[in-house]
């Protein structure tokens, strides 16, 4: 926790760079704000702080109605952190499920959340819950229904008792007089901390686009979503003046709302500390010159790990282009088609990714594919298959390549690759990439692999970064946009 001094110097200066590193409770008003918030500083003797919005929703403090606290950027968590929060939403808010998942006991997540947060995680996880409800009832048209699905309530009665509870109110009085809907797409503010430069963001997106899952302008990314049962599609674009990403959704079950949150955040890495990687991978001159030219580069992710593990598989010693062609026809051929659900203006796609089972078993004719390729592709499919929970262990990199790499045709490459941008791993790097040696090459002298890692080792644990640094160090000058 910052010092009380830092924080006072920080609320009274409505200091930007303690966005969401802290929180500010007025004792006279019961409210809590962030550090920005435009209203009258309270005095000194009347406020106390808290490192988190659920500590102080928790300690019996509301969310200021002028700032929005629930609207704060998130902060960098620790791996681990990380991957039970991960874990907890997609195991239906089960905590045993999520400790068998990370092979885990559920005493050492509540060491680690009290450690952390200060508060048990089935405390903090209602907290966090609370929050997301009340962001979504003052900042969308989401019926309240599905604002209580979206929070991860299976009853509207309970839902009802809870907001009472904690906010004294209803949440119809939350909302106010805005109109309901539950067949318009619903719009999600998700904040940032600068820089991030959206331009590239969507360029690195763009130049991989699959046209018959995807839509790609100089503006907005657009994709159809599938989650179990769950279908629908999303839209991101960068807000006009804030820092801060549009998530737009349209979905046949908003109970899976908050995964899509987190899926997009990941997507984006919106929860990046920049100026802490920065710090770290400045020291070396060739990435120096990419940070100082575009410091709002970041980790490019994915929407799902099987999908992006297909295609880094496709992108074995192939082209970018050549790479996206092939998934796009494997889309084309064995994915489902989109129907029943109605698309933005000007936008049609018209297929889903398929699924594990939809590849089962497939012979991949006519999508011009080397025998060598259709058999790994087959092989993958059926372990993913079996051993899926592999990427939901919470095993470092160097622990996923020693198991990946005994199946034939995966390599470190495609398991790195697979932990950069279909894990995010921050520390997965791909030493063997063809880019990576062209960036690091000098007088004509390619550097061997060992050099290459010895190298990167400094890099730890922004491996990922640095090396999307040599990528863009190899790429045209284009224009950027910092956000």
């Amino acid at each position: 926790m910052l010092s009380a001094e830092i924080c006072e110097s920080a609320r009274l200066s409505r200091d930007a760079r303690f966005d969401g590193k802290f929180f500010t409770a007025v004792i006279t008003t019961g409210i809590f704000c962030r550090p920005i918030c435009p209203a009258r500083p309270p005095k000194p003797e009347n406020v106390t702080y808290y490192e988190s919005a659920e500590l102080a929703q928790q300690s019996g403090f509301r969310p200021c109605k002028r700032c929005f606290p629930q609207l704060a950027p998130n902060l960098p968590l620790p791996r681990k952190i990380k991957q039970i929060t991960q874990a907890f939403y997609e195991n239906n808010y089960s905590l045993q499920k999520c400790a068998e998942q990370l092979v885990i006991s559920d005493r050492q997540i509540r060491r680690l959340f009290m450690q952390y947060y200060g508060l048990p995680p089935s405390e903090f996880f209602h907290q966090q819950r609370l929050l997301l409800a009340h962001k979504l009832l003052v900042s969308t048209h989401l019926s309240i229904t599905n604002v209580a699905f979206a929070a991860g309530f299976n009853s509207i009665r309970r839902f009802n008792e809870v907001i009472m509870q904690t906010y004294k109110t209803t949440p119809s009085d939350i909302r106010g007089n805005k109109i309901t809907s539950s067949d318009h797409p619903v719009t999600i503010l998700l904040p940032y901390k600068a820089p991030f430069d959206w331009p590239l963001m969507l360029s690195f997106f763009r130049s991989r686009k699959m046209s018959n899952i995807e839509d790609i302008s100089t503006e907005h990314y657009f994709r159809t979503v599938e989650l179990e049962d769950c279908r629908g599609w999303i839209k991101v674009t960068h807000h006009q003046d804030k820092s801060a990403l549009n998530l737009t959704v349209k979905l046949s079950d908003y109970s899976f709302l908050n995964q899509i949150i987190a899926r997009v955040r990941r997507m984006f890495d919106l929860d990046a500390d920049m100026q802490l990687i920065h710090q770290h991978l400045i020291k070396n001159p060739k990435l120096a010159l990419v940070i100082e030219q575009f410091p709002g580069l970041r980790l490019h992710g994915c929407w799902d790990i099987f999908e992006f593990s297909i295609r880094a598989i496709l992108g074995q010693q192939i082209s970018v282009k050549g790479a996206t062609t092939l998934a796009q026809r494997i889309a084309e051929k064995y994915g489902d088609n989109v129907v029943d659900i109605e698309q933005p203006e000007n936008i049609n796609v018209a297929k889903y990714f398929p699924s594990v089972a939809a590849l089962m078993n497939v012979d991949y004719q006519e999508i011009g594919l080397t025998r060598s390729r259709i058999a790994t592709l087959q092989t993958w499919v059926a372990y993913f298959q079996e051993h899926n929970s592999i990427f939901t262990q919470g095993l470092t990199i160097e622990e996923l390549e020693a198991r990946l790499t005994k199946l034939k045709g995966i390599g470190p490459w495609t398991v790195n690759y697979i932990g950069m941008r279909g894990l995010s791993d921050p520390d997965a790097f791909p030493s063997a990439d063809l880019g990576i040696i062209k960036a690091l090459t000098i007088d004509e002298i390619k550097p061997k692999n060992k050099n290459i890692l010895a190298l990167a080792e400094c890099w730890r644990p922004w491996r990922a970064y640095a090396a999307i640094y040599l990528w863009q160090s190899l790429a045209p000058k284009i224009q950027s946009a910092q956000c």
